[in-house]
């Protein structure tokens, strides 16, 4: 299936390169299958929807930036997603880039989940305080934590 996308021209798919939200992405719900853009030689990689060329997301894999990140997927995820072994689960986070590369923010409260066997993803909204929607991907102060409110 060719894909025309705004950001990348025609995209020639497969359906094992299609991942599907069965509930959408929060604010975009009506849109449910994305594929995975990798950048060669970069951490950055790109969601973009097969249904709309335009919207794409930003992303990359928080433990490249943060390797403490961690938290429990609810069984209601797991069985959602099917997901049988811990190395069934790809997790990524959406970049916000307003303006420099250097003041991006990553979302670390609201990771996406794929099953890399099923390619069924969720974006799962933590329950918890640890992590803030609006984490600097590049602190400007080495000290500063995820959980850090900036």
């Amino acid at each position: 299936m060719i894909v025309n996308t705004t950001h990348f021209g025609p995209l020639d798919l497969t359906d094992r390169t299609v991942v599907t939200f069965s509930s959408g992405i929060p604010g975009f719900k009506e849109y449910k299958s994305y594929t995975v853009v990798e950048v060669e030689d970069s951490p950055f990689l790109y969601l973009q929807s097969v249904e709309l060329g335009e919207l794409v997301f930003v992303a990359v894999s928080p433990f490249d930036f943060f390797p403490d990140y961690e938290f429990d997927l609810t069984d209601a995820v797991i069985h959602e997603l099917e997901i049988k072994e811990q190395s069934d689960v790809i997790v990524y986070n959406i970049v916000t880039v307003r303006g420099a590369l250097e003041e991006a923010t990553v979302n670390l409260a609201a990771p996406i989940i794929i099953n890399k066997r099923t390619l069924q993803a969720v974006q799962f909204i933590l329950q918890d305080n640890r992590y803030n929607i609006r984490q600097r991907l590049f602190p400007g102060d080495t000290n500063e934590k995820p959980s850090d409110r900036s």
